[in-house]
């Protein structure tokens, strides 16, 4: 059942027509069985798993909270070791079991020839990835006082499996959400028209552009020989299939939330028109990029400094030995948590010295700027930002999107500044729709600025959005392609 399917159209229809009838103090439990029912649609035994998950999450967090940080530290970290054990248990079982036997056997095999990895046959729980993150950073934050433990077990299940958000997130954090679904939520036309047309954009994303996108995508990874400048378009075409594929989900499952009364987080922010990797990754999956900079960088980089006596080591300052080690193994494990194969590995370990030479770099190219006199004019140099940082990003979704290292490396090798005799229709037509797209999210960017737009009468909106929903039921691919991030 997923976000773009009929199955969903009805069971939506049938909770959003019965929310605002139930009372208010029986909201969650209507709302705790819609998602548990949305989840077990797809296998019965993984809602088990998740709410024995959530039940262990719970009882752990309040037994936490009761001890006195002062006089019981020792007992408090090992309640919290042992919670994020068993809230990173299932995620580990099921995505990491095949992938670390089989790179230990590739490792043995090096020194004992005829060894055979079998691998066990786990078919991974949607979800799994993001229900468990925010297990792991509501435990850290209760061990850390920046949360109280959350006293009723029906609000802190449904903040664990709330069903716009449990298949790809946002990941929101639990002192944020919880007292969202707490307040009491009235019917509100203007609310829920807003979050019904962030749903509409975000089918168009998916339907229109990125499903349209990866039909040319598909077939020229699948066969990139001889595709000669197909393969440079096929990279940028995948950079925006990811996002409106994926900033679609997101798109949807925070206006779903928003028409029941609920305000998530924003989960992407024009990435694409980023000036510089940090902004990029401050940008794109906001959601996952402040739990790695919360949950991983930061403690990574206190660790790293902390041995440091000295303002120096080795001439390099303790901030930048910490910024260093403490990115590059965040976007490293960010980069496995996307999946369990060493391209992904690689994708984000690609991303971590992107961001590293950034700031090892940032005084120097301030003085190259400087000495060429590109700081006085401000939009060739905003211009030169952006296209490095996409063509940056763009050359890394490669390996994101290619099924091994062989694959990627003779993707990149076979590209060709020559037009291949066929697909020239396919391609003039994708970088149009590309195109158009661009000028939208230009426009609904810059939306606040243009004052005409508000003018519009509201008969002449309604109508303009009716033809846009036909637009997207003409051009939509169909209706069985899932969200890419459903896999991680």
């Amino acid at each position: 059942m997923i976000f773009n399917s009929i199955e969903f159209l009805i069971f939506f229809s049938i909770v959003f027509l019965l929310y605002f009838l139930v009372p208010q103090r029986f909201r969650w439990i209507y709302l705790l069985a819609a998602s548990y029912f949305f989840y077990g649609f797809y296998k019965i035994e993984y809602l088990g798993l998740l709410i024995v998950q959530t039940i262990i999450v719970y009882f752990i967090s309040l037994k936490i909270s009761r001890l006195d940080p002062d006089k019981d530290k020792s007992q408090r970290k090992q309640l919290l070791i042992l919670g994020l054990i068993l809230a990173l248990a299932v995620l580990f079982l099921y995505k990491y079991t095949n992938f670390v036997g089989s790179s230990l056997f590739s490792l043995l095999g090096i020194f004992f020839k005829d060894l055979t990895y079998f691998p066990l046959e786990l078919v991974f729980p949607f979800g799994v990835s993001f229900y468990s993150f925010k297990m792991v950073s509501y435990l850290v934050d209760v061990y850390n006082q920046n949360a109280k433990a959350e006293k009723h077990v029906g609000y802190f299940s449904l903040y664990v499996s709330f069903f716009p958000q449990i298949l790809a997130g946002p990941i929101d954090r639990a002192v944020r959400f919880i007292p969202e679904l707490k307040k009491k939520v009235n019917f509100d036309m203007d609310r829920i028209l807003s979050g019904s047309q962030l749903v509409v954009y975000g089918i168009f994303k998916k339907m229109v552009i990125a499903d349209r996108l990866a039909i040319f995508v598909d077939e020229v990874f699948r066969a990139p020989e001889n595709q000669g400048i197909n393969l440079i378009f096929a990279a940028y075409f995948y950079a925006f299939q990811v996002y409106c594929d994926f900033s679609g989900y997101s798109d949807i499952a925070i206006g779903i939330s928003r028409v029941l009364g609920f305000k998530s987080m924003d989960n992407f922010d024009y990435p694409y028109f980023s000036k510089s990797m940090t902004q990029f990754w401050n940008r794109w999956h906001i959601s996952l990029s402040t739990w790695l900079r919360d949950y991983l960088f930061l403690p990574i980089a206190y660790a790293v400094m902390r041995p440091i006596k000295t303002p120096k080591l080795y001439h390099i300052k303790a901030e930048t030995w910490g910024y260093v080690i403490g990115m590059f193994v965040t976007m490293f494990l960010g980069g496995l948590w996307h999946g369990a194969h060493w391209t992904f590995v690689m994708w984000g370990s690609l991303h971590g010295l992107y961001l590293v030479i950034g700031y090892i770099s940032k005084k120097a190219r301030k003085k190259w700027v400087k000495q060429i006199k590109l700081n006085k004019i401000p939009w060739l140099r905003h211009f030169i930002s952006v296209f490095t940082t996409f063509n940056l990003v763009s050359f890394a979704w490669i390996l994101f999107r290619a099924e091994s290292f062989e694959k990627a490396f003779d993707y990149i090798k076979d590209i060709r500044l020559v037009i291949p005799g066929t697909g020239t229709v396919h391609l003039l037509y994708n970088i149009i729709l590309v195109g158009l797209f661009i000028l939208v999210e230009i426009l609904y960017k810059n939306r606040e600025k243009m004052k005409w737009m508000q003018r519009i009468p509201a008969v002449v909106k309604i109508a303009g959005f009716a033809l846009f929903i036909c637009l997207i039921i003409v051009f939509a691919v169909d209706t069985s392609n899932e969200f890419i991030y459903f896999q991680f």
